[in-house]
């Protein structure tokens, strides 16, 4: 069995831009360019019968499951968790999970009901609420104190 020498001289194959021993070359070109092909999007080679899955599995646009929109595979996470409009978030005031969508109109009727102030006694709007709580002492804000 003849073993390739470390000082062996290189040449470097055509198709795959590979380093292979000068003497091996001419053997390795046919079976790399019958069996390989470059992916034209990200450069790699692909055994020639996953070229199609290869490309499916990683560079073909996806559609988000939520809104059904298309984009780049790699940008779906993102899309998903920050910009898709069907996306679940909660609501500021009743913790209710909604569509982002639908969340500006529902905060905007939300907000607008009110609770009382344990402290006050009077009835404070709930996108009030967190300033309406600092300031807060306890006394109805209509109180006026007496000057003397």
């Amino acid at each position: 069995m003849a073993v390739a020498s470390s000082e062996e001289a290189q040449s470097i194959c055509s198709h795959c831009d590979r380093a292979i021993p000068s003497s091996n070359i001419d053997l390795h070109f046919a079976h790399c360019s019958r069996n390989l092909e470059r992916c034209k999007v990200c450069g790699d080679m692909i055994p020639r019968r996953h070229a199609e899955e290869h490309y499916l599995n990683t560079h073909a646009p996806v559609a988000c499951s939520l809104c059904s929109e298309t984009m780049q595979r790699e940008i779906l996470a993102v899309h998903k968790g920050e910009n898709c409009p069907q996306r679940i978030v909660t609501c500021d005031f009743c913790e209710f999970p909604l569509p982002a969508i639908d969340l500006a109109e529902h905060q905007e009727v939300c907000g607008n009901r009110t609770e009382l102030c344990a402290l006050c006694n009077r009835y404070i709007r709930l996108r009030e609420r967190y300033n309406h709580e600092i300031r807060c002492n306890g006394a109805p804000d209509d109180v006026v104190e007496s000057s003397r």
